[in-house]
């Protein structure tokens, strides 16, 4: 698959967390996909295979409410980067956040083989608490 293919299919996976459709998200994972959260967040760590994705993302929207902007989208080696925001709501506090991130993808046979977020964990730490 060329880097262009592995954008579109990054482009998906961002279209289906957007509209919440967790099966397109599904649909786009392979079934050894590793998700990797920077930093100190309740969410962080290091998850694995498609019940892995789930848990992050359940962990992660008991949090908060939120939706990435991507910036930027791009291939750089065997790598899909995305450079952008994520806004949002804190759950417990109702507090805004709007925090620069960066993530990094590797896509492997059109489905996406990783995923690591880097995101200003100050910016959400502050929502937070």
């Amino acid at each position: 698959m060329s880097s262009r293919d592995d954008v579109e299919v990054a482009r998906e996976l961002y279209a289906g967390f957007a509209a919440r459709d967790m099966a397109a998200v599904g649909a786009l994972l392979h079934p050894e996909v590793r998700v990797e959260q920077a930093g100190g967040l309740p969410w962080s760590g290091t998850y694995t295979g498609p019940t892995g994705v789930q848990a992050f993302l359940g962990a992660l929207l008991a949090h908060v409410d939120s939706r990435v902007e991507i910036g930027e989208l791009f291939a750089v080696g065997d790598a899909v980067v995305q450079v952008g925001r994520t806004r949002g709501t804190a759950r417990a506090t109702g507090r805004s956040f709007d925090a620069a991130e960066v993530h990094v993808l590797r896509v492997r046979g059109g489905s996406i083989a990783s995923f690591e977020a880097f995101v200003d964990e100050a910016e959400f730490a502050r929502a937070l608490s």
